[in-house]
């Protein structure tokens, strides 16, 4: 795609998405956001697509999707959702929307607590073309049963995975995937009764303390459940945010592997969770394009440092 006057994470989107000429785009943006939607529906015009700008916005907090939301998403063949203020007690609400783009083929990228700042300074450069590191961790963790997965703060879980699929962001988005940008991991959802071990969140939990954690974070679980949550003021607010999210929220969700080396975790899960050498825990929901069967109005990303993985007792090598 050519650059035809927009900024740089315009095109940076368009290209994540996919873009072809004629698609039917919708753009929802949050009320901070605004004015950005409106650019990034103008460079999908552009670009020869044809968008439709939404806001996420209503009574908060939202237990489902606005109207116009949930209507253009039954239509669209990519959406590109951001969203400055993401509320945790309205994961149900994305995900209504994912599954209204993604359970007809269509495509979506998702962008979470970004501003104007962070949109036109780091997300308007490059990134790295990650698509073969992530096909080959892939392959070499594809087809195994058990992981296990340790961290550089004490984190040592073992999760039930077979069946599951690997899923990655670091590659073209095909017809009824999702995507985060920027990209650089790969994911799987682990079974609701396969994880056993203690989770040490060294990095970022979201929806807690802003930027990094206070204090590590130890989620111990049992049988795919969250038993105990200890630490500082990150694991106070992360308890009550699961205790208040009801059933499901207390259940395994996701592990992901970053491996994007040109980001530095810096407090913002949304890049924090890319980053190379870093890995994510996920409690909540993880139905849909993640591959789960497991529902919840959550879907928290906590993301620790130094991961070293094992697929059925064999080492397997971090790119």
């Amino acid at each position: 795609m050519e650059r035809l006057g927009h900024p740089g994470w315009c095109e940076n989107l368009l290209q994540a998405g996919g873009l072809k000429a004629g698609e039917r785009v919708l753009v929802v943006v949050d009320e901070p956001l605004a004015i950005e939607g409106a650019q990034l529906a103008a460079a999908v015009k552009d670009a020869g697509g044809e968008p439709r700008l939404e806001l996420w916005a209503g009574e908060r907090p939202m237990t489902s999707a606005p109207p116009g939301v949930l209507d253009g998403a039954r239509a669209a063949d990519l959406s590109l959702f951001l969203t400055q203020a993401p509320r945790a007690d309205e994961a149900g609400a994305r995900f209504q929307l994912l599954s209204a783009v993604t359970e007809h083929e269509g495509r979506q990228v998702f962008m979470g607590l970004v501003d104007g700042e962070l949109l036109n300074g780091e997300l308007s450069e490059p990134f790295p073309d990650l698509a073969k590191p992530a096909r080959d961790l892939i392959a070499a963790l594809d087809g195994c049963e058990t992981l296990r997965i340790r961290g550089k703060a004490g984190t040592d879980l073992t999760l039930k995975i077979g069946g599951r699929p690997w899923l990655t962001d670091a590659t073209s988005l095909e017809p009824g995937q999702m995507a985060n940008y920027p990209g650089g991991e790969i994911f799987v959802a682990p079974h609701s009764d396969g994880a056993d071990g203690v989770l040490v969140v060294d990095i970022t939990v979201p929806y807690t303390v802003d930027g990094l954690v206070d204090k590590p974070v130890t989620v111990r679980f049992e049988g795919g459940r969250v038993t105990a949550i200890e630490g500082g003021r990150a694991a106070e607010m992360l308890r009550e945010l699961v205790e208040n999210a009801g059933e499901g929220a207390d259940v395994i969700a996701e592990v992901g592997i970053g491996l994007n080396h040109a980001i530095h975790p810096r407090g913002h899960v949304m890049l924090d969770e890319k980053a190379g050498g870093t890995a994510h825990v996920a409690i909540g929901r993880n139905t849909g394009p993640y591959g789960g069967d497991n529902k919840s109005s959550i879907h928290v990303d906590c993301v620790f440092s130094g991961p070293e993985l094992e697929a059925d007792g064999r080492p397997v090598s971090i790119p």
